[in-house]
């Protein structure tokens, strides 16, 4: 008997378009806590695939992200990249 196809996660639609624009550097620099933020941009630049990761550096943006920029560009990076590496 034939299985069912995986159940497609529906995209949270205002996150993933925050963290695009974040990602494209197009939203107003915001403050934050740049060391916290530094370890979490590194993950997320690690996700990335190397054509990507070689043009984009995620890091750069610690301490100008606020905490609600960065989960979204966490979930953009997630769902835009979810088989790299």
């Amino acid at each position: 008997m034939p299985k069912p196809p995986p159940k497609t996660t529906k995209v949270d639609r205002a996150r993933f378009d925050l963290g695009q624009k974040v990602f494209n550097g197009k939203t107003a620099p915001a403050q934050g806590d740049a060391t916290a933020q530094q370890a979490r941009l590194a993950a997320l630049q690690q996700q990335l695939p190397e054509k990507v990761a070689a043009k984009k550096d995620l890091t750069a943006l610690a301490g100008r992200l606020s905490d609600e920029q960065l989960d979204s560009l966490e979930y953009f990076v997630r769902q835009r990249y979810p088989a790299s590496k």
